[in-house]
């Protein structure tokens, strides 16, 4: 205990005395106060309630919830591995893993969590609830929406576009075979 309680303590004077742009480690108390100044971490990051940063590249470790603007890397926290809730306002590529996992602009890569919220999203989405606003690849989970989707796999898919195939207990999508299919759905297009 005394190891970690002197890791952080010097972890903290080193990133105080710090006034640069980039910082490789910081410490998110609250969201208007990070230990370890700059807009950018390279590193680790670890926000404690609900931390807010510009930009990280790196791993970010959060006891509860955490906002960044542009990040890359790996999110996870102390929730079995995930974060609670994890925000990204407009780019991600990596791996997220949340309860909650809300993404606004462009991503890519893998997120895995109860609730997958994106905008645009490439890669695997693998929650109990997925739901794009834009594009998204591959959905795997009960409750699956895109507005526009390749791959879903669910209970219940739904997609006003589907350019691939829906696979589960009930598919809708405008552009299927039908509108509404049990089991499996595809674009006649393919």
């Amino acid at each position: 205990m005394k190891k970690l309680i002197l890791f952080f303590s010097l972890m903290i004077s080193m990133t105080i005395t710090s006034f640069s742009e980039t910082t490789n480690f910081q410490l998110g108390l609250t969201p208007t106060l990070n230990i370890g100044k700059g807009e950018e971490v390279v590193g680790l990051r670890v926000p404690v309630f609900f931390g807010t940063t510009e930009k990280v590249t790196g791993i970010d470790f959060n006891i509860f919830a955490s906002e960044v603007e542009e990040f890359k890397g790996l999110q996870g926290g102390i929730f079995l591995g995930a974060g609670i809730f994890n925000k990204v306002n407009t780019e991600f590529k990596g791996v997220g893993l949340g309860l909650v996992n809300l993404h606004g602009g462009d991503s890519e890569g893998v997120l895995i969590g109860a609730t997958n919220l994106t905008n645009k999203f490439t890669g695997l989405k693998l929650g109990i609830l997925n739901y794009s606003k834009s594009h998204s690849d591959y959905e795997l989970g009960i409750i699956n929406y895109s507005n526009e989707a390749f791959f879903q796999f669910g209970l219940i898919n739904v997609a006003n576009q589907i350019n691939g195939i829906q696979v589960g207990l009930l598919n809708f999508a405008k552009n299927g075979v039908l509108s509404v299919m049990p089991f499996f759905n595809f674009n006649w297009k393919l």
